[in-house]
């Protein structure tokens, strides 16, 4: 348990106060300061109005008080853990440093979340004990939803201290923590910039746009959707051209120093003060609903196009990204050799850091994942695209080789990661010279489990692993979109095969999770409308019953069927998680029931599950039979998807006992500590009780959607799905308000509706129109 109760933040700006923030939404009571109590204030209600949400639930802003140095230091002697997060002036933060050494307890923690000024010069002037508590805890901004916390602890530091406060961070508030030197920009802005300016040099150099350049360096790459140039934009350029000085100022023997040096366009946007997002324009701007992007000799906008390059369209013919990289950087077209530019000159340049910014591979490929949202760091990539053949395709254009990547080859390895011969995952260690097992500090890392011949089942959208101590696990990863992890009649098959295995095997329980992108984004959309235009509505009916039927089978299971859902959570995945007898949820969970988007309701029990949860929380006979139904019928009716576990909760999408953990890399170990919590004398739970208003709730909602309708707010299409939902939600012309329901009527009645809508031609446009563009349409 940890002693950290109370945390002070010093500097209310945007950092300071997202990290106020994220602290409050972890159960944290919170000291916000800055120079004024209006500063404090105003950056308060900067986070309460972020966009996204600096807060998993708004009312969690409760636990910020805010403060000023001059009126209220004496608050931080209540403080646990103070971070300091103003600007990067030394003199500032020294000065600050001075002021919280009168008033901090003996052994309360004092951190600086700086990105790059130097921790022995920002403590050169404490006293030896505070220094003995000082360290950089270098948080990525929004600090919520970025998982990278780097941090320095310097000589003055004791180890004890650096090691208590990253448990926390990496425990409690569920970061990604990864130790760095006490060097200028650290691991990942040291890298990462170090690619952006790469790719600016590249892009002239090659005579490409910036719209080409951004679909070569984004997802085909492993990289965000930002990519190069959005990534600027976003960033700022302002931002990105102090951290690339920074470098420059702090680096004088980098071999690459040059490239940290701002090309004469980036001093010529700064100028103009076209600074990206936060001044409209950059690489690109919107002028009304039009995106441009910045012709780099002209500075002109053009309008945005697909740019169609043949190295493009091949990689992404692969569904696995290792093979989508090496088909990349290995095409003879313009975007394969940029890729391979820009591919080698980065991974060249961490592989020369190594020693410098950090000890080992997995702390520089873990800061890249984690700061800059690479699905693979640099090293996984080398792995990616081979590093015998590209150190051959060095060698023959006099690319130098570094020498970490010499010492890997004649060490008679071809790859920096691997499995040894029991199945343990390895990493190379520079130091000894040869693999040594890779830490995974508790967690859970299935791939490893599979390795080591933990896959009792699979097909191609799923496997059932041994997670040990008898629970299963129940893992998606789709053939087709293993980002997105559909559920298909694969899943579902092996979902059945699996319940049967773990009862016959006499194993405790299971867990259904996996540690793909996001856990799941619906159902086959696609077979969907494919049985519906042809007419197959028997096909269908049995499709959306098996399904149900599905669902029944995990939630009276004789055994405790745990869900620890992430990101992504909607449709059919909503359905799969909710009948689970207890969820594990991630904070960072997006949950709906989003079918009215495509016309339809849900159809697989997801009707069902969201009236038991809301009459969990609304019991029919202390709140009437219409609470529950009202409240099914608005969250399901204007799909409604949360933007936290907490808000899933909150709209019935997860009971109110469900467990939020802050932790991915820790979620499907927790989930296994609560099915062998609960396998000890299990029971099944016992059928809830449904008392739907009826015939009168029904007539009552369909007043309110007659409203909307006459008011023009929806159309008729719309009119008619929600009296539709209304008839489910209600109960049916068997409910009365009075005499409970079970649950195989409501099945019925959410089976009866969905297919009859996917019948309906407006229903199918809408599906077409979501599966061709991904956005619904209000017809």
């Amino acid at each position: 348990m940890s002693r950290i109760e109370t945390i002070g933040v010093c500097g209310a700006g945007v950092m300071g106060s997202q990290l106020a923030a994220l602290f409050a939404s972890a159960g944290f009571k919170v000291h916000l300061f800055d120079l004024s109590l209006e500063l404090a204030e105003k950056g308060l209600a900067g986070a309460q109005s972020a966009k996204p949400p600096a807060f998993y639930l708004p009312r969690f802003a409760e636990r910020v008080t805010p403060g000023c140095y001059d009126d209220h230091l004496d608050r931080f002697a209540e403080c646990d853990w103070v971070i300091e997060a103003i600007a990067e002036k030394l003199d500032w933060k020294r000065q600050l440093y001075a002021r919280l050494a009168t008033v901090l307890k003996p052994e309360a923690i004092l951190s600086t979340n700086t990105s790059g000024l130097p921790l022995a010069e920002l403590g050169a002037e404490m006293e030896k004990d505070l220094r003995r508590r000082f360290l950089v805890t270098h948080f990525f901004n929004p600090p919520r939803y970025m998982p990278l916390v780097e941090t320095v602890a310097g000589e003055a530091t004791d180890p004890a201290v650096a090691a208590e406060l990253s448990t926390f961070v990496a425990g409690v508030l569920g970061k990604g923590v990864v130790p760095a030197k006490d060097t200028p920009n650290f691991i990942a802005n040291r890298i990462g910039i170090f690619g952006m300016m790469l790719a600016l040099k590249l892009t002239r150099e090659m005579r490409l746009t910036v719209e080409q350049v951004d679909a070569i360096t984004g997802p085909v790459m492993g990289r965000p959707k930002s990519a190069t140039y959005r990534t600027a934009d976003l960033v700022g350029l302002d931002t990105l051209a102090f951290v690339a000085r920074t470098a420059w100022e702090g680096c004088p023997g980098d071999e690459s120093r040059d490239m940290f040096e701002a090309p004469e366009l980036l001093g010529t946007l700064l100028e103009r003060g076209w600074l990206g997002r936060k001044s409209g324009q950059g690489f690109y701007r919107k002028v009304d609903k039009e995106i441009q992007y910045l012709d780099l000799d002209s500075l002109d906008y053009l309008p945005l196009r697909k740019p169609r390059m043949d190295g493009i369209g091949v990689a992404r013919r692969y569904t696995g990204l290792d093979r989508k990289l090496a088909a990349l950087v290995y095409n003879p077209d313009r975007a394969g050799r940029f890729a391979w530019e820009l591919a080698i000159g980065t991974l060249a340049y961490a592989a020369r850091r190594l020693g410098e910014i950090a000890d080992d591979v997995p702390s520089i490929d873990r800061a890249m994942r984690w700061g800059f949202g690479w699905q693979l760091g640099p090293f996984e990539t080398w792995d990616a695209i081979g590093v015998e053949k590209s150190v051959r395709r060095m060698e023959s254009e006099g690319k130098p080789v570094p020498e970490p990547v010499r010492r890997l080859l004649d060490a008679g390895h071809g790859s920096f990661y691997g499995h040894g011969g029991d199945g343990e995952r390895r990493v190379f260690d520079l130091a000894a010279g040869a693999p040594a097992p890779l830490p995974t500090n508790g967690a859970v890392v299935l791939a490893d489990l599979k390795a080591r011949g933990g896959e009792l089942l699979r097909n191609w959208s799923a496997s059932l692993v041994d997670l040990g101590q008898g629970v299963g696990c129940l893992e998606f990863h789709s053939a087709l979109q293993p980002e997105l992890n559909p559920i298909d009649g694969a899943i579902m098959d092996l979902a059945r095969e699996t319940l049967e295995l773990v009862e016959r095997r006499g194993m405790k329980g299971l867990v259904i999770s996996h540690q793909g992108t996001h856990f799941c984004a619906g159902a086959n959309l696609a077979m969907i409308l494919g049985l519906a235009q042809a007419g197959r509505f028997e096909l269908l009916e049995q499709v959306a019953k098996s399904f149900q039927d599905l669902g029944q089978l995990i939630k009276y299971a004789p055994y405790p069927v745990v869900a620890a859902p992430f990101s992504l959570c909607l449709g059919g995945g909503f359905e799969v998680v909710a009948p689970c007898r207890q969820i594990v949820a991630l904070a960072e969970l997006y949950c709906g029931a989003v079918e009215v988007g495509v016309g339809l309701i849900p159809g697989a029990g997801g009707t069902l599950r969201l009236l038991t949860h809301l009459s969990e929380r609304f019991p029919p006979r202390r709140f009437g039979p219409m609470m529950a139904s009202q409240q099914a019928f608005e969250v399901i009716g204007f799909a409604k998807v949360s933007g936290s576990a907490h808000e899933a909760r909150e709209l019935g999408y997860l009971r109110p006992d469900s467990q939020i953990v802050l932790s991915r890399e820790q979620q499907i170990a927790v989930a296994r500590e609560v099915v062998l919590a609960l396998a000890e004398g299990y029971q099944p739970p016992e059928p809830p009780e449904l008392v739907p208003p009826g015939v009168g709730g029904r007539l009552a909602i369909e007043s309110v959607i007659d409203g909307y309708r006459k008011a023009g707010k929806i159309s008729e299409h719309d009119a008619l799905i929600g009296r539709r939902l209304a008839g489910v939600v209600t109960g049916g012309e068997r409910a009365n308000g009075i005499h409970p329901v079970d649950e195989q009527h409501q099945l019925d009645l959410e089976r009866e509706v969905f297919v009859s809508l996917a019948g309906e031609p407006r229903s199918q446009e809408r599906m077409a129109h979501m599966l061709k563009t991904g956005k619904p349409l209000r017809n």
